[in-house]
């Protein structure tokens, strides 16, 4: 399994950048749904603006020279912790802090002691990336104005953010019902409630937001879905004609 880290989502679907990649953009979708043959991703629906934060197995804590700082390693996200068992994110203009990665993060007053330093070194050596969601720095997300929710995963994952709490529609002429405030491709069947999403360039079903999740093939998918598909393909290779 990779470890990866992704920008904050405002609505729609988020899939973690890849490792090595010094940004914290999104990587190519095709190619990471490829990587997911044999294995579902964990998905996650949020209902706020939220980072994805994914960690390479159960997290692994190494000594940061000259602070008394620990930096778990296997994730591409910069994140220490204290004496005290405090852990620090850094993220966008600041620091995040919670004593249980899969616990409530708050907005820190301070960087833990010699955490910028430890940063600014990690950054350097391309260890770890930014997460200031932009290219340009002139742009980065302030946490005054803007706090996002923290998923932490140590598992291969997506998340899915809709603005508020999710809403389906139903689709004319079909027995199917989709999310509607998100861009992310959530599809509901109303009938027995099977929830279809789609992550990069493959379908995953389950009962429940919270999963499991299994993976399912183009072939296997209900006929208004597969229809759907064949349309949109049909469009792009028309779009591709000289």
């Amino acid at each position: 399994m990779t470890s990866w880290v992704r920008s904050l989502a405002l609505a729609g679907l988020v899939l973690p950048a890849g490792v090595g990649n010094a940004s914290a953009h999104i990587s190519d979708p095709v190619e990471y749904a490829q990587s997911l043959t044999g294995a579902s991703p964990r998905i996650f629906f949020e209902q706020a603006p939220a980072l994805l934060i994914t960690i390479d197995g159960d997290p692994v804590c190494r000594r940061v020279d000259g602070t008394n700082l620990e930096r778990i390693v296997n994730t591409r996200a910069f994140i220490v912790r204290d004496h005290g068992g405090i852990h620090y994110l850094k993220a966008f203009d600041g620091w995040m802090e919670a004593y249980a990665l899969n616990g409530d993060w708050s907005v820190s007053g301070v960087a833990p002691e010699g955490g910028i330093e430890a940063f600014r070194r990690a950054v350097d050596a391309k260890l770890v990336d930014r997460l200031d969601d932009d290219d340009s720095p002139t742009d980065t997300p302030r946490l005054a104005t803007k706090v996002p929710r923290i998923v932490v995963s140590s598992e291969p994952a997506a998340l899915i953010v809709t603005e508020g709490p999710a809403h389906y529609q139903k689709i004319e002429g079909t027995s199917l019902e989709y999310l509607v405030n998100t861009t992310a491709k959530v599809f509901r069947e109303p009938t027995d409630q099977e929830l279809y999403v789609l992550v990069g360039a493959r379908w995953f079903r389950a009962w429940a937001t919270d999963g499991p999740w299994e993976f399912i093939r183009d072939d296997d998918l209900p006929a208004d879905i597969a229809e759907r598909i064949t349309k949109t393909r049909k469009h792009e290779e028309e779009d591709l004609q000289p």
